[in-house]
């Protein structure tokens, strides 16, 4: 019987579009290629963890690109701005609330996007929840969902995992969780939807 809802952030509950988000930064093909190559490849999973400050990461940019100071210090300092909440799905989400569901997030995220979604309400029915920033761990590591499990009590097979990279769902199916992979933000109240009916039979 699920009890928990277990949710990622990125496409899911907000969006997290990289290509996009460089796009309506600078419209300027080469310098989103550019960008992109530096911070997107792998380096970004470094600054969801706290491994790198925002510091870091500018300073980073620059001596890969040091023509394109002004364009990384804008990227590093607006990024979370264009990171918009879902409404329709936080919407959904307050109903799974209502209906008794523990509300739980799992998250690779960077501190500074924390605080914006905090401040946006994003958190507002969440029963807890477990950060990259904080715990230096990001998914599909093992350790970083038993981190959830243990210090909210949760057995995982009475959790939704909702998330919609396939390694993190592979990661925590591996551990017991029923999964569900969201391949579209905007189908993220028709399938939990259809799952959780299709979970009580």
């Amino acid at each position: 019987m699920i009890k928990n809802i277990v949710l990622d952030i990125g496409n899911v509950l907000c969006t997290f579009e990289p290509d996009k988000m460089l796009k309506d930064l600078f419209d300027n093909s080469h310098i989103e290629e550019q960008l992109w190559g530096i911070y997107f490849s792998s380096l970004w999973d470094q600054y969801d963890k706290n491994a790198v400050s925002k510091a870091k990461m500018i300073e980073i940019g620059m001596l890969q690109a040091p023509e394109r100071e002004k364009e990384i210090k804008k990227l590093m300092n607006e990024w979370v701005h264009h990171v918009d909440l879902i409404e329709e799905n936080l919407d959904f989400v307050q109903h799974l609330h209502d209906l008794g569901y523990g509300i739980y997030i799992l998250s690779n995220i960077p501190e500074d996007c924390w605080i914006h979604l905090k401040e946006n309400g994003l958190f507002k029915y969440a029963d807890g929840g477990v950060y990259s920033y904080q715990e230096r761990k990001i998914k599909p590591d093992f350790d970083f969902y038993k981190i959830l499990l243990n210090r909210y009590e949760l057995d995982a097979s009475e959790c939704l995992f909702i998330d919609d990279n396939p390694k993190n769902i592979e990661a925590a199916r591996t551990l017991g969780f029923y999964t569900l992979l969201l391949d579209d933000p905007y189908s993220f109240t028709k399938d939990t939807r259809e799952l959780l009916e299709e979970l009580k039979d």
